[in-house]
């Protein structure tokens, strides 16, 4: 046979299986749309020249990476699902003569025609929906980008190169499942079923154990830090545990329902509990896929629509004064550490900056000033010591506050006695000793009512788990050296200003006191909230596009598997029903029937989905919180509305496929 008759064959067969290829190669086409339009905004096409591009550039470069992997992923999964519908076609394409050589070829053929038409259309439709999507990320980000024609050489190579990766890897797995079966086995092979399996006590114990230690990570975090490090550990623990749990707990769930003879031996119950029982081993991987897959769109567009629907209270929180200057002494290798500040270098600075202002005729509508030092340390009940991890996350960020420099700050007035500390966590964590050692040091806690802690504490966007400790002026330097086995090298500064004047009277400044800082050598950094806003803008408005593409994408993988399932289980089942008409059964049995099994187990993974989000909101709010998102009732209002409407478009999936599956039983 010539090459081109193997071509002629795998087009007819494409044709033939068009019911289970068509939604296949619509995955291929939408997984190559996104990829190649986030790999063309990934190169800068329209962002020349444009302020907060490197921003964008760096989100969607993330996103590449994030679609490709993805991509590959889910076309090798749903390409596992072809092959078991086609084992009886190729079966009996080996009764008939053709030999093994010969499927290879029609396979390479078929696979040269999806992996062309997907790309071919893919491409196209990319091109041609890059210029809308563009406009949705400058909407999105605030900025202006000039928008022309975008075909990206090197996204087209870079798309052509993994989908042409994933194809070839498709086509090789294929051909493993020709090769090692016998045609009997291949004639039949789409009819197998599993074999009941045995109850895996040690794999359900497994799973709720791994699932326990990563909700358990998850609600217990308590800072940002501590939430970032715990982040990926607890989302690996949940997802191997939500495999063992759905291959093990759902076997030993579904045996208990069959144990109980009043609910088993229903007509409705009998047929889809059997049923599901013998095939569950397979069905539980394609289930724990779905979960995982809703608990991502579920996490991924809560997130991100909250951050860009309080965009402005994010910049205010971010940047609560329009201008600022921050130098810390002495926090090396975690935070921005400068040379030491002195008392003299700090007056010097102030003093420049109002002169300025009387040059500029502009007048201060608020001014902080805060000087403290600062030092990670390790904190148990009432010790402090010097921390001796690398892990930043478990360590405690400590102020040590002269008693002078908290009345500057507060306006209040406090006598401090000789050994005694006056102590400031955040709200929810009141410190709850009478003492604080701090290294061989030890104070006692007085006691002090007050309604300025905001000012001494940012609650709203604490990274680490902050304690301020107040002592008499000459005893600061002394706690430090406690803890730290040395004097303080200088200050840490906080500076804020607020002007009455306009945005760009506020950048102005900003520009001459940066001139100031650079004059006097002084090492610290200033911010201005009107010269910062278009990087805010930037940052989140394409983590919003990012998180909307990832969350499509997601939701695609989530319902074709879905679809996936549908069908191949109404196949699997078709002939068992028709012998059960034949036996007697009705047609409305048999919707009963189908409605039991559909319903059991399709709504299932939405039910894990939705207690994996609960369970992580605790987390995710911490690092919303060093996003500097601190509404936590926006959050929870945001992340309630995203799994409604997830679970109205899970709602109409099921409503349609158990349609296509009642179709394919009948």
């Amino acid at each position: 046979m010539n090459n081109l008759l193997y071509a002629r064959l795998a087009k007819t067969n494409l044709s033939k299986n068009r019911q289970n290829i068509l939604p296949y190669l619509l995955s291929c086409i939408g997984t190559v749309v996104m990829f190649f339009i986030m790999d063309t905004l990934a190169q800068g096409s329209g962002f020349d020249s444009m302020i907060g591009k490197d921003t964008i550039l760096t989100v969607m470069g993330m996103g590449t990476y994030i679609i490709g992997l993805f991509a590959v992923i889910f076309l090798i999964y749903s390409n596992s699902f072809l092959a078991k519908r086609r084992k009886k076609e190729f079966g009996l394409f080996q009764i008939l003569g053709m030999e093994k050589k010969h499927l290879a070829k029609i396979l390479f053929f078929e696979s040269l025609y999806l992996w062309a038409a997907s790309l071919g259309i893919g491409i196209l439709l990319g091109v041609l929906l890059y210029r809308l999507l563009f406009l949705v990320l400058m909407k999105l980000t605030g900025l202006n980008g000039t928008i022309g024609f975008a075909f990206s050489a090197k996204a087209v190579g870079s798309t052509m190169l993994l989908f042409g990766l994933t194809f070839v890897i498709n086509f090789l797995l294929s051909l493993r499942q020709i090769h090692v079966s016998q045609p009997v086995e291949l004639l039949h092979g789409g009819a197998q079923g599993e074999r009941e399996p045995k109850t895996k006590l040690l794999t359900a114990v497994l799973g709720f154990m791994l699932l326990g230690v990563g909700y358990y990570l998850a609600l217990t975090c308590q800072s940002s830090m501590d939430a970032l490090d715990k982040f990926f550990n607890a989302i690996a623990l949940v997802m191997v545990g939500t495999y063992c749990l759905f291959s093990a707990g759902s076997i030993a769930f579904l045996k208990i329902l069959k144990k109980n003879k009043n609910y088993y031996y229903q007509t409705r119950h009998f047929t889809s509990i059997s049923g599901m029982l013998y095939r569950m081993k397979q069905n539980a991987v394609g289930l724990a896929n779905i979960c995982i897959l809703s608990t991502g769109v579920l996490l991924v567009i809560s997130i991100s629509t909250c951050l860009w629907t309080g965009i402005e209270e994010v910049t205010y929180t971010r940047f609560p004064h329009q201008i600022s200057i921050e130098a810390n002494t002495g926090v090396s290798g975690i935070m921005k550490t400068v040379e030491p500040v002195s008392q003299k270098m700090i007056e010097e600075v102030k003093t420049g900056i109002d002169q300025h202002l009387e040059e500029k005729q502009l007048r201060k509508k608020y001014e902080s000033d805060q000087r403290y030092y600062v030092m990670l340390a390790d904190v148990d009940r009432n010790k402090v010591e010097k921390t001796q991890s690398d892990d930043a996350a478990s360590s405690t960020l400590i102020k040590i506050m002269e008693e002078s420099e908290y009345k500057q700050v507060t306006g209040e007035q406090v006598e401090l006695e000789p050994g005694q500390a006056l102590i400031f966590q955040e709200k929810q964590k009141n410190y709850g000793y009478d003492t604080i050692e701090l290294g061989n040091q030890t104070y006692e806690v007085k006691k002090w009512n007050t309604d300025k802690k905001s000012y001494i504490l940012d609650e709203k966007t604490q990274v680490y788990e902050t304690m301020t400790v107040v002592t008499r002026n000459h005893e600061a330097k002394e706690a430090y050296a406690a803890v730290q086995g040395k004097e303080p090298e200088g200050y840490s500064w906080e500076y804020a200003l607020d002007l009455i004047g306009d945005a760009g009277e506020q950048i102005t400044v900003g520009d001459e006191i940066e001139t100031i800082l650079t004059e006097s050598s002084f090492n610290g950094w200033v911010e201005v909230r009107e010269k910062e806003r278009n990087t805010v803008y930037s940052l989140y408005g394409s983590l919003l596009f990012l998180g909307v593409f990832v969350g499509a994408l997601f939701l695609m993988g989530a319902v074709m598997i879905i679809y996936y399932k549908q069908v191949s289980e109404g196949f699997d089942d078709r002939k068992r029903f028709q012998i059960m008409q034949k036996v007697g059964m009705s047609r409305k049995e048999i919707r009963q029937t189908i409605q039991s099994q559909v319903v059991t187990v399709f709504f299932l993974p939405l039910a894990v989905a939705v207690v994996h989000t609960m369970v992580a909101f605790p987390l995710t709010r911490r690092i919303m919180a060093m996003l500097n998102f601190p509404d936590s009732n926006l959050f929870l209002a945001a992340t309630a509305i995203t799994i409604a409407a997830f679970a109205v478009v899970y709602l109409i999936v099921y409503v349609l496929t158990a349609r296509a599956y009642y179709k394919i039983v009948e």
